[in-house]
């Protein structure tokens, strides 16, 4: 990366470079749900059937196309938080007078290990062809969106920082109707060509989830996170008010476009970035106003927090061990001999899977990177 893009040496950091607890209660509220959480939400809200576990089984499965669901949040969430967690890093490793070039080069470095960790999530390396292997990937999207979102973020001026977005949103929505003819949002949609054109290996679905055209909508997901982390190193008071204020903010807007920009997410549309990036300000603001309690209330957030800190490992682990099964082993029998066929059989079994995954981390005791 070109030093020009730096900003003068001389520019003022707002202030010195932290970790902040509220990403990581957002990102460990995020990870929660994408490593077990929710299977325990779910046997949980079974055991009351009614609206409300139709409700919550609703909210817990995606959107097959157009719309937007609670688990449609998840990913984005985590992946605006990364963005945000970006600029504490980038920040610290300046203050510690580590060189441009040193800074993207572990940028990169990080972006490729998260591309081979998500070819091995994937199960890429036990196939024999190329032709079978997935390349894209929940992990590529994550190092790829920060990447691209840290090029426009480092190159331009603090002040003049927010206008990309809004420009390149609608750039990128742009970019839709004019390659997308009659219908540019349609499934299947242009995108699929893309990717057939530009990926090797398997693809899932038609277009895929984390094809190459949604990766550009994703990048502003990240943006937004770094904006936000702007945000909260500067002084600004009230900031729980002002994320929450920017949170409707967001949402409204995602609504205005909706009948000309649809929210779909396998496009990552714009206005699925504006509805998903005012929820995920929604959540930062609720943590945020829960920071300014009492350290013994706060506490209680520690377990989110171990989670978020430790992201990758809760990702990665349920991938390769079996925990539902470890759980079983264990905890299975007494409990289905005083529950039988009961529902709760499901919800304590799930929650000793979940606890059993976290008791593995914590006996690893891994060294906390922010690799995610």
């Amino acid at each position: 990366m070109n030093a020009a893009m730096e900003p003068p040496a001389n520019t003022p950091l707002p202030a010195p470079a932290r970790r902040e607890p509220v990403l990581d209660w957002v990102r460990g509220f995020a990870m929660f749900f994408i490593c077990g959480g929710g299977t325990v939400v779910l046997t949980l809200a079974a055991c009351f059937p009614g609206p409300i576990a139709e409700t919550v089984r609703t909210q817990l499965t995606h959107v097959s196309w157009e719309g937007f669901r609670f688990e449609d949040l998840i990913f984005p969430t985590f992946l605006l938080v990364s963005g945000a967690a970006f600029t504490f890093a980038w920040r610290r490793q300046r203050e510690r007078g580590l060189p441009a070039a040193c800074r993207w080069g572990r940028l990169f470095v990080r972006t490729a290990a998260l591309i081979l960790l998500g070819i091995v999530y994937n199960g890429g390396l036990e196939q024999t062809s190329l032709a079978a292997v997935r390349f894209p990937s929940v992990l590529a999207r994550i190092g790829l969106g920060v990447l691209l979102a840290a090029i426009p973020y480092v190159a331009l001026p603090q002040r003049f920082r927010w206008l990309f977005f809004p420009i390149g949103l609608a750039l990128y929505g742009t970019l839709f109707h004019l390659c997308g003819g009659a219908s540019p949002y349609a499934n299947p949609n242009w995108s699929v060509r893309v990717d057939n054109a530009l990926l090797p290996g398997k693809l899932w679905g038609s277009p895929d989830p984390e094809g190459v055209v949604s990766t550009f909508g994703a990048l502003f997901t990240a943006y937004l996170g770094m904006l936000l982390g702007d945000f909260l190193h500067g002084g600004t008071r009230r900031k729980a008010l002002w994320m929450a204020a920017a949170g409707v903010m967001f949402i409204e807007a995602a609504y205005t476009l909706s009948p000309w920009v649809p929210v779909v997410k396998k496009l990552w549309t714009a206005s699925y970035v504006c509805l998903a990036g005012g929820w995920t300000l929604l959540v930062c603001a609720a943590f945020q106003a829960f920071s300014a309690l009492p350290g013994r209330v706060t506490r209680w957030l520690g377990g989110l927090a171990f989670i978020g800190t430790h992201a990758l490992w809760f990702y990665l682990l349920p991938r390769f061990f079996d925990f539902g099964h470890a759980a079983n082993l264990v905890v299975g029998g007494p409990i289905r001999a005083h529950l039988g066929q009961s529902p709760w059989c499901g919800f304590l079994l799930a929650l000793a899977a979940f606890l059993a995954l976290w008791l593995t981390v914590r006996l690893l005791r891994p060294r906390p990177r922010g690799v995610l």
